[in-house]
């Protein structure tokens, strides 16, 4: 990773009540931290108390008990942010996790925008290191190789996402690419190594410190 090589992951997946950021919201975030290196650091999750009824409960198997003692995002936000800043931030479509957590940011008065170039979508990039098929996030754990069921909790698949980097990392370390460029479904270019463009961008970010929090 060139001069960006000691920058670290943080994998992320989140779980909601629904699809639209601006009106739905998190209940369930999992995040693993991985080394530049791709090996596994720590881990972290909490469920979220979303002041409302969960929603898809058939999808993630949260229920409006299972949160009722669960701290609002606004309460978890410092240690998220810990858990966040200064690291290269990784998702299975990292686009919707990014959406979410910058809108709970928003609700929170947190005044930072994680943008989409200081992260990395391993499901972007499976176009590149992974052969043709589709690109779920169980998909490309088949493809892969790798043997971790898919339960839509944010831990778990932060897991499943986090393998799924290592494995990207391990292949463009040993030259092995099933393709030089792709284009995502929204017919943008995807390049190999996104890791190494998001580093510099990760490391410019300007988080608010953790201590300045009690103040919002």
């Amino acid at each position: 990773m060139g001069e960006n090589q000691h920058v670290e992951f943080a994998v992320i997946d989140v779980e909601t009540t629904g699809l639209a950021a601006w009106k739905n919201r998190v209940i369930d975030i999992g995040i693993v931290i991985l080394r530049s290196d791709g090996s596994r650091k720590a881990n972290w999750s909490t469920l979220i108390n979303p002041g409302r009824p969960v929603g898809s409960t058939l999808i993630h198997g949260i229920t409006d008990a299972d949160v009722a003692d669960a701290p609002a995002f606004s309460d978890a936000l410092p240690t998220i942010v810990q858990h966040l800043a200064g690291r290269i931030i990784v998702g299975h479509n990292v686009s919707f996790d990014l959406e979410f957590l910058n809108a709970e940011f928003k609700r929170s008065l947190y005044p930072v925008v994680i943008p989409r170039d200081a992260a990395v979508c391993t499901m972007d990039q499976s176009r590149i290191y992974l052969p043709e098929g589709r690109h779920s996030l169980g998909a490309c754990l088949d493809r892969a190789g790798i043997d971790m069921p898919v339960r839509h909790r944010g831990l778990d698949d932060a897991g499943c996402s986090a393998a799924l980097l290592s494995t990207y990392l391990t292949a463009e370390a040993d030259g092995r690419r099933t393709s030089h460029e792709a284009s995502d479904r929204s017919g943008h270019t995807v390049l190999p190594a996104e890791w190494e463009r998001a580093a510099g961008a990760a490391r410019s970010m300007t988080w608010l410190e953790i201590a300045d929090l009690s103040g919002l």
